[in-house]
Formats: structure tokens, C-alpha cells, sequence
């Protein structure tokens, strides 16, 4: 990764479960309003585990370089049953990944999800951002495609059922606001 430039570029971190041990105990009173912060947005659980633990964590920035999402993707498998591969903030999916590529592109790639845009991006294909998983194409993605005077979008979900039932189910809304909106068939 780091011979692409992407763990500064997009901020990417690691949840080792390191993270109630750098802030004061639990039955601290400092050390209970900072759980308190880290809890309402979704990064500490209510009991006081770290909810991105095992995970590759990667931010969502609006415009003015806040965070406003933060997606975490588990790299170990071997999870038990009831354990989820990926993470997301409490609440609804907010933010575009990667506006920056929408503000200098007229044909955007969107992708599934925001692991497969950095594989994009790191074989050369800049003009990448990801919907929330199949499901997670949201108002918000629109709103930036409006902004940034998006022209064309490619559709580059993943070959399985679910990807091609999302994938079609948004180029017909996307056609409907007047994109031209191609899918990319991967083998």
C-alpha cells in the first residue's frame, strides 16, 4: 500500500483494540466523557469495545476535510459467525468517498464498495468513488454527481446476483437524471 501513496492520501488506519488503552480509565471522569464522544458517533461500543477492532479503517472527508463517515473492513476471515466484515458508523451512510476525483472528472467509476475503488485507484484509475455495498447508493452520491457536472458513470459492481440487481436498479435511476451510465463486466 504504501508504495501507491494511499495510506497518507486517504488516511487509512488499523483498529488493534489499542484504543481504550491511550485514553483514561473507564471509571475516570475524563476517561468517561471521551468514551462518551467516541460512543455517540458509533467508534466505541456501549461496552467499551472498539467497533472497528481487526479492521482497515478508511475515512470519508466532506468538502471542507471533515469526516463524516468511516468505513472499516475486517482483514481476518476467520471470524466467528456473528462478526461483521464490514463497518460502518451508526445511523445513516453519509458522505462521497473521494471528491476529489469528482471535482476534476466528467466520467466517474462507481464501485460496491470503497475497497474495490482503492484497487481502482491504485492501477491508475483516479476517477473512482463507491456506493455503501450494494444497497448504499445514496442521495448524497447524487447530489455530488449533480454538483460536480458528472457526465458519464461507470458501474462497476461486483458479477454476483446482488451486484447486478444494484447495478441495474441504479443506471435506471441514473438515466432518469439524464447520466449516460455504462456497467463494467468483469469476468
Amino acid at each position: 500500500l504504501t508504495k501507491y501513496g494511499i495510506i497518507e492520501k486517504f488516511k487509512l488506519g488499523f483498529c488493534d483494540n489499542s484504543l481504550p488503552k491511550c485514553i483514561p480509565a473507564s471509571n475516570d471522569t475524563d476517561g468517561i466523557l471521551i468514551r462518551a464522544k467516541f460512543k455517540k458517533p458509533g467508534i466505541m461500543r456501549k461496552n467499551g469495545h472498539e467497533h472497528y477492532h481487526g479492521c482497515l479503517t478508511i475515512p470519508v472527508f466532506d468538502e471542507h476535510g471533515n469526516v463524516i463517515q468511516l468505513y472499516g473492513r475486517k482483514i481476518n476471515d476467520a471470524l466467528r459467525k456473528t462478526s461483521i466484515f464490514h463497518a460502518y458508523l451508526e445511523g445513516p451512510h453519509r458522505g462521497v468517498w473521494n471528491l476529489e476525483a469528482l471535482a476534476v472528472n466528467k466520467e466517474i467509476i462507481l464501485c460496491e464498495s470503497l475497497i474495490d475503488a482503492l484497487t481502482f485507484w491504485c492501477h491508475g484509475f483516479p476517477n473512482v468513488t463507491a456506493s455503501y455495498g450494494v444497497k448504499g447508493f445514496t442521495d448524497d452520491h447524487l447530489t455530488a454527481f449533480k454538483k460536480y457536472k458528472i457526465q458519464r458513470i461507470l458501474i462497476a459492481y461486483d458479477r454476483d446476483d446482488e451486484g447486478d440487481i444494484a447495478a441495474e436498479i441504479i443506471s435506471k435511476r441514473l438515466i432518469e437524471e439524464g447520466y449516460e451510465v455504462f456497467r463494467i463486466l468483469f469476468p
